[in-house]
């Protein structure tokens, strides 16, 4: 290998590393910062394409996702706002937010949760059991909204 070539490398792999060194958490996945609340620690977005890609890519890290979509045609729409409360097994609340986008990920310990998802007044509810080595893919999707007849 010639010496440019061994300089190029070299340089490359400091400038990666420094970065990674520097970079906030989140930022080389491209997923917004883990927040914390309790002993959960989780994330949430997906909008737009790059973005939805780093959640899609990120899920096999976090025992629970949680994804929310409204019906359409010709194809259903991602959704975000959606107020999300996850109580386990004995009723506690362990996470109440907002989604700042159509994905939530979650860092749970192993156990049954019930978990309710609102938006606009419309509450969906779904069960999800988190096991160790194993994530768990929960969607929520709302039905169109119909028009009165008139």
């Amino acid at each position: 290998m010639k010496l440019s070539q061994v300089f190029l490398a070299s340089t490359a792999l400091a400038a990666s590393t420094a970065f990674a060194a520097v970079a906030p958490h989140g930022t080389m996945t491209g997923l917004p910062a883990e927040m914390v609340q309790g002993q959960v620690r989780f994330v949430s977005g997906g909008i737009g394409l790059d973005e939805a890609r780093a959640f899609r890519h990120a899920e096999r890290n976090y025992p629970l996702t949680l994804e929310f979509a409204d019906s359409a045609k010709p194809r259903d729409e991602f959704t975000a706002g959606v107020r999300v409360v996850i109580r386990d097994a004995k009723g506690r609340t362990v996470l109440d937010t907002v989604s700042s986008g159509p994905f939530v990920l979650a860092k749970l310990p192993a156990g049954r949760y019930d978990i309710r998802a609102t938006q606009e007044g419309k509450t969906l509810e779904r069960h999800a059991t988190v096991v160790e080595a194993k994530a768990s893919h929960v969607g929520f999707l709302w039905p169109a909204a119909t028009k009165p007849a008139g």
